[in-house]
C-alpha cells in the first residue's frame, strides 16, 4: 500500500471517528437548539397544569401561542425554520461536491417542512374522511367522529404516499453517491425514521386514548418528540455542510 494512500485512508478514518463529536461549534449550536425545544416542552405542560392562572396572566392569544402541537404555533414555527435550515445546508453542500444523496435528502425535508406548515396529509385525511364516510377495516368499524378515525387512515395513505416517493428518490441519490456519503446518508435515515416514529405512530396512538389526562402527556411526547429529532437533524446537516460544503472544501474536497 502506497504511503499516500495509506495517508488518505487514516484521515478518513479520523474524519469518521470524529464527525460526530469533533466540530464544538456544532454542539454548541445543537445545545441551543435543544434548550429551545424543552423550554416550549415545558411551557407546553406548565400551561396543562395551571391552564387558567396562564391564560389570565398573559392571555388566549399567548396561551394558543405556545402550544406545541397546534399549526403555526411558537413552537412550530420554530420547527419550520429547523426544516428550512437542515433544507438549505443540504442544498448548499450538495453544490460543493455534488454527491446525489445530500440532494435528495434536501428533497425530503423541504416536503416535510410543506406538509407540517400547510397540513397536507391532515386535508388529504379529511378529504379521504368526507369522501368515504364510515368504513370497516379489519372487523372494527371506523367513523369521523370518535377513537381510530377515517380521517386516520387518509393520513395513513398520505404518509405511504410519501414514503413510496421519498424511497425512489433516496434510491437515486445513494447509488449514485460514494460510499462515505452514502453511509452519512444513513445517519438522515435513522433520524427520519426517530421523527416519523413520534409523527405516525405516536400520533395514531394518542387517538386510542380517552383519558383526556394521558391523551395530553401522549400528545405532548408526540411533538416534543418530533422537535427534538429535527434539532438533531440540524446537527447532522451542519456537521455535513461545515465538512463538505465550506468555501476550505472546495479547495479541499472530501475523501
Amino acid at each position: 500500500m502506497s504511503p499516500s494512500y495509506s495517508g488518505t485512508q487514516n484521515k478518513t478514518k479520523t474524519s469518521l471517528s470524529h464527525f460526530i463529536f469533533g466540530d464544538r461549534k456544532v454542539i454548541n449550536i445543537v445545545l441551543i437548539l435543544i434548550a429551545i425545544d424543552l423550554f416550549f416542552i415545558i411551557v407546553h405542560g406548565f400551561k396543562f397544569v395551571f391552564k387558567e392562572d396562564f391564560k389570565a396572566l398573559f392571555g388566549p392569544w399567548v396561551y394558543d401561542q405556545f402550544k406545541i402541537n397546534r399549526d403555526w404555533s411558537f413552537p412550530e414555527i420554530f420547527n419550520y425554520l429547523k426544516f428550512l435550515l437542515i433544507t438549505y445546508l443540504l442544498c448548499r453542500t450538495f453544490a460543493v461536491i455534488r454527491q446525489p444523496v445530500y440532494m435528495a435528502w434536501a428533497f425530503v425535508y423541504m416536503v416535510a417542512l410543506l406538509d407540517d406548515s400547510l397540513q397536507g396529509h391532515e386535508i388529504f385525511g379529511d378529504y379521504f374522511s368526507n369522501m368515504i364516510g364510515s368504513i370497516t377495516l379489519f372487523g372494527i368499524e371506523l367513523d369521523k367522529e370518535e377513537g381510530f378515525r377515517t380521517q386516520d387512515v387518509g393520513e395513513l395513505i398520505a404518509f405511504a404516499t410519501y414514503g413510496a416517493v421519498f424511497a425512489m428518490v433516496l434510491a437515486f441519490g445513494f447509488l449514485r453517491s460514494q460510499a462515505l456519503h452514502r453511509r452519512i446518508g444513513l445517519g438522515f435515515a435513522i433520524l427520519l425514521g426517530v421523527l416519523g416514529f413520534f409523527g405516525v405512530v405516536v400520533d395514531m396512538l394518542d387517538r386510542l386514548i380517552v383519558s383526556g389526562t394521558l391523551r395530553k402527556l401522549v400528545v405532548t411526547v408526540e411533538d416534543g418528540g418530533e422537535m427534538l429529532a429535527v434539532s438533531l437533524t440540524v446537527a447532522l446537516a451542519l456537521i455535513v455542510y461545515r465538512r463538505y460544503g465550506t468555501k476550505a472544501s472546495r479547495s479541499n474536497p472530501a475523501p
